[in-house]
């Protein structure tokens, strides 16, 4: 997402490089937050009704909805470290396949 030209060396630390794009990030977001956040406001309330909507907080808001937020987000975190090779491998070997 953020390439280095060839033969260039980085000239930031990790921490100070992660800010300087995580702010340009929600600086270039909050110029669409308003629309963002209306198309997944209209999505959210075509996709559940109050009901349901109320059921799935009140899950998520209890110590077994944390543990699934939480542990949802380490097991993403997980494959998508473990499993780039394989992804790699899976995209070359259809991109060959179209070259056939």
């Amino acid at each position: 997402m953020w390439p280095i030209k060839p033969g260039s060396q980085p000239m930031e630390d990790l921490r100070g490089g992660f800010e300087r794009r995580m702010s340009a990030l929600k600086r270039a977001y909050e110029k669409h937050r308003t629309a963002y956040q209306q198309a997944y406001d209209d999505h959210v309330n075509w996709e559940f009704t109050e009901k349901e909507l109320a059921v799935i907080v009140a899950f998520l808001e209890s110590p077994a909805g944390r543990h699934y937020l939480d542990g949802r987000w380490r097991m993403e975190a997980y494959t998508d470290t473990n499993t780039e090779d394989v992804e790699q491998g899976i995209v070359a070997e259809a991109q060959a396949s179209l070259a056939e």
